[in-house]
């Protein structure tokens, strides 16, 4: 047992390794990244941050193969459809609007989440970089390749160190008056296609980090929990993106790698245990983490003032948050008044 481990009582120990696991592996990520001048460098601890949040347990080398061509499929036909139909967007923007459906439809219906959730993503980036800036593209598959590679690789070194797995949590009852999946799905669709219609509109290659968070804020909205629930994933958002400028703040005074990985290491203990210990406040903690690193990242990538950048890049949060949840909520309510 290690120092840490062995204050804590024999019972809580796999759930304390579990924080340690979530604060180490995200953060060895995140440092590797900047290490290697990697951009953006905060897709592999994102990703990390998806994995250990929805693995049960340490993923096999089965598993680890079934992922990195799962991403390596997912980008490439999102590059490839993008770049086939970039000449008529029409027609690519209907392509796209039905795997979307489909890929959430495919969350909601009790698969695995992590194939959707990734062919989620690569659909609502890589198409709005290749109609914006197609010299740049090629490089965003080749991105989230090495980006799960590398995310793989810190779960597994951290699962080395702490090799203790908690015990499943129960399944949540069923929600009465659940709404359908097909309805949900499709109000998925109808918040990530006109995000990406406004990123065409104005001309915006910084599609990224907003959409991905987005894409993170549907996969984790329960619509059954009502208003409380849904401004939480705001504030989360809005709190999650404050913490991302304060941290990048205070590492202008200690600009080095060390001091990056430990204060990372700190604040991602604090997401763990809010994570770990479940509940309806979890999810809100999963995307408050996710924008953390997002704007985090951004700031120490960015040559413009912190704060300038915070403001605009939490202002492009909070703006798709809202419309995300108030869309979501409308189809709540919608649903709800015709049963």
């Amino acid at each position: 047992m290690n120092a840490v481990g062995a204050r804590v009582e024999p019972r809580d120990e796999a759930a304390w390794q579990a924080v340690l696991r979530f604060a180490a592996g995200i953060a060895a990520a995140f440092v590797v990244s900047e290490m290697m001048q990697w951009t953006p460098s905060f897709l592999a601890p994102v990703l990390a941050a998806v994995l250990l949040t929805n693995l049960p347990a340490r993923p096999s080398l089965k598993a680890a193969l079934g992922l990195m061509i799962v991403i390596t499929a997912t980008s490439l036909f999102s590059f490839a459809v993008a770049s086939l139909f970039r000449d008529t967007p029409f027609v690519l923007f209907g392509l796209i609007g039905v795997c979307v459906f489909l890929a959430f439809l495919a969350m909601l219906g009790g698969r695995p989440p992590l194939p959707p959730l990734l062919l989620l993503i690569c659909l609502a980036t890589i198409p709005v970089v290749v109609m914006v800036s197609p010299a740049q593209a090629g490089v965003l598959p080749m991105a989230l390749i090495r980006s799960m590679a590398v995310a793989l690789a810190t779960i597994a070194l951290a699962y080395l160190v702490w090799p203790l797995a908690p015990a499943p949590k129960p399944a949540p009852p069923p929600s009465q008056g659940r709404v359908s999946p097909v309805t949900m799905a499709l109000g998925g669709v109808a918040i990530v296609m006109p995000l990406m219609l406004v990123y065409l509109l104005f001309g915006l290659a910084d599609v990224l980090p907003v959409m991905i968070a987005t894409v993170m804020l549907v996969a984790n909205f329960d619509l059954q929990r009502g208003r409380l629930h849904a401004m939480g994933m705001i504030i989360g958002n809005f709190g999650g993106g404050l913490l991302g400028w304060l941290m990048h703040t205070l590492l202008l005074t200690t600009p080095t790698l060390p001091f990056l990985a430990g204060l990372l290491f700190v604040v991602l203990l604090g997401f763990g245990q809010r994570i770990s210990a479940g509940g309806p406040a979890a999810g809100i903690a999963v995307l408050a983490c996710n924008a953390m690193l997002i704007i985090l990242s951004t700031a120490i990538a960015s040559d413009q003032g912190s704060l300038s950048l915070w403001l605009i890049r939490v202002l492009q949060f909070s703006l798709a948050g809202a419309f995300a949840v108030g869309t979501m909520s409308l189809i709540w309510r919608a649903s709800a008044s015709h049963r």
